[in-house]
């Protein structure tokens, strides 16, 4: 019986590590931004420039300690690590909760939101698991050889390493936000007709005879006018439903707000997503101004959406001698929307039907063909994705293979 609930507790504790590692090596930059949430919140300043290193470190260290865990290999150096990592975390977790400096901790990425007091107990029940591994890492053993191991270890390492670098300098294999491809922003931000409400409870302050007195709206002396108001508090009980899409809006700069004249547009609109207009350099600026002017010529809206000032929107045409269209937006949003800075985005009628990074922007020549260039997008990136897939499959279908000779050498 302990044996069985060791095999169930390694591959429930590596499953959740390979997961967890697997949604943040697709997404780098996403993680970069969580580590610089993290370290803003612990005025920690001073590590700003790691940010990206340790998004990839730590996805790195969760796949690898999960695979390990899953295929049996290194089991002691693997239940050791997954035990001190949850443990840190768990207490991180804690700590989280109780001080709310952090109100997503980012612990499975875009995949998966939980609260901070969910991430917790989500660790706790997790660690409960690794602990009976860790107590009785003694009695694991890896079937492979030691070669093996080390072949196997070295090949994940490659593996989610190469996943993170690719994601990094294009997007991501996978993308788990509510802007990905197909997605409807309109509809995105949509609130439902029965949707949970936010629910507040109010708390008033009265005083009489020189004693103060909390009431709230139940007990409220309302017949007793003696009674002097002094103060009132609200405080949030239940933040109610929250949309997808909550903070998408573009601001010209002459017509204020145009969201839904954008967004309920049937022909192509392209948007280039540029959180700070000082991150595109001249090479890509003369790139996309190469795009404006063909879409100019097909008469089809462009504009570079940014959380950069128009005076600095200004600067950046006359330094480059360009002619964008600017509009203004929330910076978080806009690293939301695409990981690249630049990024392309192209709308039809609110609905996402293409992102490009900045080191896959499309040729000018394409730009007179949107659908086409939108279909090409999507197969590529299906084919990227099963060459993933398979590359994954036959790294280990050959390692079952090696393992499975053997164990039938050792028994010959």
């Amino acid at each position: 019986m302990l044996k069985l609930l060791r095999f169930i507790s390694r591959l429930l504790v590596g499953a959740t590590f390979i997961f967890s590692g697997f949604v943040k090596a697709v997404d780098p930059v996403g993680g970069s931004i969580k580590f610089h949430d993290y370290f803003q919140a612990f005025n920690m300043d001073w590590l700003m420039s790691l940010t990206m290193p340790a998004s990839v470190a730590l996805a790195s260290l969760e796949f690898i300690i999960g695979v390990l865990l899953v295929f049996n290999i290194f089991p002691k150096i693997a239940t050791r690590l997954s035990f001190y990592f949850l443990l840190f975390f768990t207490i991180l977790t804690l700590g989280l909760a109780i001080f709310n400096p952090v109100t997503d901790c980012g612990c499975f990425g875009d995949a998966i939101k939980l609260t901070n007091w969910e991430t917790f107990w989500k660790n706790i029940v997790i660690l409960a698991f690794a602990s009976l591994l860790f107590f009785s890492k003694q009695t694991l053993n890896s079937p492979c050889s030691l070669s093996l191991q080390r072949v196997f270890t070295f090949l994940m390492v490659v593996y989610i390493l190469g996943i993170s670098i690719y994601s990094f300098k294009h997007l991501p294999l996978l993308d788990f936000r509510p802007y990905s491809i197909g997605s409807n922003i309109s509809a995105g931000m949509t609130i439902p007709e029965d949707a949970p409400q936010p629910q507040y409870k109010t708390t008033f302050i009265l005083k009489k005879d020189g004693v103060q007195k909390e009431f709230n709206e139940n007990n409220y002396p309302y017949e007793d006018t003696t009674w002097v108001f002094v103060d009132s508090k609200t405080e949030l009980i239940s933040e109610g439903y929250t949309p997808p899409i909550h903070d998408f809006v573009l601001q010209h700069p002459e017509r204020g707000d145009i969201t839904d004249q954008l967004l309920n547009m049937k022909e192509p609109l392209w948007l280039v997503v540029s959180p700070k207009t000082s991150a595109i350099s001249e090479e890509q600026a003369l790139e996309l101004a190469q795009l404006n002017a063909t879409a100019g010529e097909d008469n089809i809206p462009f504009f570079v959406v940014t959380a950069s000032t128009m005076d600095e929107a200004q600067n950046f045409n006359e330094a480059f001698k360009t002619n964008f269209d600017f509009l203004q937006g929330d910076e978080t949003n806009l690293k939301t929307i695409i990981r690249s800075n630049p990024g392309l985005l192209l709308l039809q009628n609110g609905t996402v039907t293409g992102k490009w990074h900045y080191n896959d922007l499309p040729a000018p020549s394409e730009l007179t063909h949107p659908l086409s260039m939108t279909l090409k997008q999507l197969q590529a990136k299906k084919s990227r994705n099963l060459l993933l897939g398979h590359l994954f499959l036959i790294v280990l279908v050959a390692l079952i293979i090696l393992k499975s000779r053997k164990t039938i050498n050792k028994n010959q």
